[in-house]
């Protein structure tokens, strides 16, 4: 319910403003009619051009397929050489080299009211400039007419000048040279044109801000160019120069790069064959000192005659030692039969032995047949004795022959080792020169063949982009669009009151409206008095015309007698929070509706610092009041006006000023007064200081049943609600509600039910419709 409340007030206070959306629309759209009839219209031309994308084929293949296997195409982006195209599209560089080309930053055109019109093709000369005098030219507008005579007026309000020159003469300016060009035979006479002269730079930027360069796919590599010109043929002809110069600027790049390349290589193949040359040189030398044919098969001989001899000597060392362990066994007298070896290879000793061990034989055999004495058995042991020393002998000069020939193997063998071991080192040596050799080979080949592809690449011109749709415009103006201005200035027209009005309610600080006192306060609202217009104090009582302010007295009225039904008596006090939000003229005007009812009604004016009530009654002579009752100068019943403003009306003034209100208030006496009055009166109406000023208030509610808190409308201030709501917290004051006073209600936002109903709203005849629209 309360946001519905709210909400209808917001509406109705937005609608209260209709005079100012409907002027803001009608200035909006005039401004949007003006900004079409002076805007020079855009036509957009636009492109299509292909770059072709430098990455791997092979891997741009596998990573697109594994993208869309996987769902994952979306995410795949363009290469880094497609990026870097696009920032080379929109380069200064370029852009500066079409301006230069087409001579943009010079146009020729004529006046069209206040538009600028662009001739281009049409133009009936040519202007170009030379010897500039500084460094960055400012902007110049020049005025061209042509004279009879083959004369030129040109001139000029920027250079403050005015001259009259022959065709093709230079005209000197402050900054350049400006030269016109004939390119007809029969030139309009009287005709005026003029010439538009910025800085490259400054052309340079327009034309980028006007262009602009896009994708047409995120997985694709051709390229959309668009660009917002006000002449189609002109636009047509400056994008289709930027791709031209960017294909030529892009193949001269290519050549200078393959030229570049060239050289390099060249340089790096003299090097490289002179290294390899060197690297050859050493290699053959090895060679030679070393008597290297064939390494592997030459360490594969010697390894093999070195195990050659190895196996000799090893063989002669086991002869040697049977010798020794033979020549033991022959020296020792018990043993008379001696074994043959197999492993003793010498001849004369097998003979030796033989006949040596037949001898032993023989002699065994015959001493079975003679005597130890026996001649034969004694020639026998002499031959044998005979043949033991010729055996010995040959066993000694047998083991002098091998202990010769091991001394030759051994030194053989070492020989043949010391050339093992050298073995590594040469080949090491020889592995260096030949890795040196291949190395430098592999590089001189791969540097013909890098020569050979850029000879080719250099020679082919194979574009890296290719133009697909060349610069096309459109029929017509594609900007402004006036359904598209004509509806952004109405929604204008409806969001800068609206944003105004509901801005100033962000930032009002005072109380506007009766959803404001509901949104900080749960306190009851229990009377809205209207605006009053007139100079008079008194808005209600007999033979006073009906309007919405008496009808808010007796609204108020109402509600009070409902509120102080099940009271013991009628007893309120009119208070605020500060002076000027009309609590003494509430507390006249209320008291005053209850007297017409019949009822009698005490005014008790006890804002003793500034006491206002008597005055507003018409009672301007000084008199004896409440002050003088509870010093107990004056008897109440002698100090009490009777008839104002009604004859059921009285009034207990202030009395005599005091210095000391707050202990005035807090005498016993004061209690006695309130009690005499309740007997003598229905209603007990008191006007009380400010709460937020002073403290007499907060003494005063002890004697009252209700009190009325008066807050002024776009008066009292937001804050001062929070306030009255710790009052009411903290019980200061008695039954508490609100009135709020002063509401316009036309315009404001309380609810006003039926009050309008058989009234006139009072309305200052000095305020114009304006100021009553944008009042508040």
């Amino acid at each position: 319910m309360e946001n519905d409340k709210g909400i209808k007030s917001f509406i109705l206070r937005t609608l209260s403003y209709w005079k100012a959306f409907i002027l803001s629309v009608v200035i909006f759209v005039g401004l949007a009619f003006l900004y079409l009839k002076y805007t020079t219209p855009q036509y957009l031309v636009s492109s299509i051009i292909m770059l072709k994308d430098q990455k791997n084929m092979a891997e741009s293949k596998a990573v697109t397929t594994f993208a869309n296997d996987n769902g994952l195409s979306a995410l795949l982006k363009p290469s880094e050489n497609v990026l870097n195209e696009l920032d080379v599209l929109t380069s200064r560089k370029l852009a500066g080299e079409v301006i230069k080309e087409l001579k943009l930053n010079i146009k020729i055109g004529e006046k069209d009211g206040p538009k600028f019109v662009e001739l281009y093709d049409r133009a009936p000369f040519d202007a170009s400039l030379a010897s500039f005098k500084t460094d960055s030219i400012k902007e110049r507008n020049f005025e061209i007419e042509f004279l009879p005579g083959n004369k030129v007026r040109v001139s000029s309000e920027e250079e403050q000048m005015e001259k009259t020159v022959g065709l093709n003469e230079t005209v000197q300016t402050s900054q350049y040279d400006l030269t016109l060009q004939p390119t007809i035979q029969k030139l309009p006479l009287g005709r005026k044109f003029l010439i538009n002269v910025v800085s490259e730079n400054t052309a340079i930027s327009n034309l980028l801000s006007s262009y602009t360069v896009e994708l047409s796919d995120k997985q694709a590599t051709t390229v959309n160019l668009q660009l917002y010109y006000p002449h189609p043929k002109r636009g047509e002809q400056i994008l289709q120069s930027l791709m031209e110069r960017y294909l030529v600027d892009n193949r001269d790049e290519k050549i200078r790069i393959a030229d570049s390349l060239l050289v390099f290589i060249d340089d790096r193949l003299a090097l490289v064959a002179s290294e390899l040359n060197d690297v050859e040189a050493q290699l053959e030398s090895f060679r030679s000192s070393n008597r290297i044919t064939d390494l592997s098969e030459q360490s594969r001989l010697l390894v093999g005659n070195a195990n050659e001899y190895y196996n000799r000597l090893k063989e002669q060392e086991a002869q040697l030692k049977v010798m020794g362990e033979l020549e033991t066994y022959v020296k020792n007298p018990q043993n008379q039969r001696i074994p043959s070896s197999t492993v003793i290879q010498n001849s004369s000793f097998a003979s030796s032995l033989n006949q040596y061990n037949a001898l032993i034989q023989d002699y065994e055999k015959k001493k079975l047949s003679y005597t130890d004495s026996n001649p034969v058995l004694q020639n026998l042991k002499s031959q044998i004795a005979s043949e033991r020393t010729n055996l010995l002998q040959n066993i000694s000069s047998y083991r002098k022959e091998l202990q010769l020939t091991s001394s030759e193997l051994g030194r053989q063998n070492s020989g043949y080792n010391s050339q093992i071991s050298k073995v590594p080192a040469r080949e090491r040596a020889f592995v260096n020169f030949s890795r040196q050799q291949e190395l430098k080979q592999q590089l001189y080949v791969y540097l013909l063949q890098k020569r050979e592809e850029a000879t080719i690449a250099k020679s082919a011109n194979a574009q890296s982009a290719k133009i697909v749709d060349a610069a096309k415009s459109t029929n017509g103006p594609v900007k402004p669009v006036p359904s598209i201005i004509y509806i952004m200035a109405g929604l204008l027209g409806l969001i800068v009151p609206f944003g105004f009005i509901n801005g100033r309610e962000l930032i009002r600080t005072k109380l506007n409206s009766e959803s404001d006192i509901e949104r900080y306060t749960d306190i009851e609202i229990i009377g809205k008095i209207a605006h009053n217009a007139s100079p008079q104090t008194l808005a209600i009582g007999r033979g006073m015309p009906n309007t919405v302010l008496s009808e808010g007295f007796r609204s108020l009225r109402t509600n009070l007698y409902y509120a102080l039904q099940s009271k013991a008596s009628k007893t309120l006090m009119v208070t605020s929070s500060v002076n000027g939000e009309g609590k003494t003229f509430m507390s006249l005007n209320l008291g005053n509706a209850l007297s017409l009812t019949g009822k009698k009604v005490v005014f008790v004016e006890l804002d003793l610092r500034k006491p206002k009530l008597a005055q507003m009654m018409g009672i301007t002579e000084s008199t004896a009041g409440f002050s003088d009752v509870v010093l107990g100068r004056q008897q109440l019943d002698d100090v009490i006006i009777q008839g104002q403003p009604h004859s059921n009306c009285y009034l207990l003034s202030a009395g005599t000023r005091v210095d000391n209100p707050s202990e005035l208030l807090l005498e016993n006496k004061v209690t006695d007064i309130f009690s005499e009055l309740r007997e003598k009166f229905d209603y007990i109406i008191v006007d009380s200081p400010p709460v937020g000023l002073v403290s007499d208030a907060m003494i005063i509610q002890q004697y009252v049943e209700m009190t009325v808190y008066v807050c002024r409308h776009n008066y009292t201030k937001k804050e001062q609600i929070e306030f009255i709501n710790e009052l009411k917290r903290k019980n200061k004051l008695g039954d508490m509600y609100l009135v709020v006073n002063d509401v316009d209600m036309r315009y404001s936002g309380y609810q006003t039910y039926g009050y309008g109903y058989g009234y006139d709203h009072e309305e200052s005849p000095n305020k114009s419709i304006w100021k009553r629209t944008f009042k508040k």
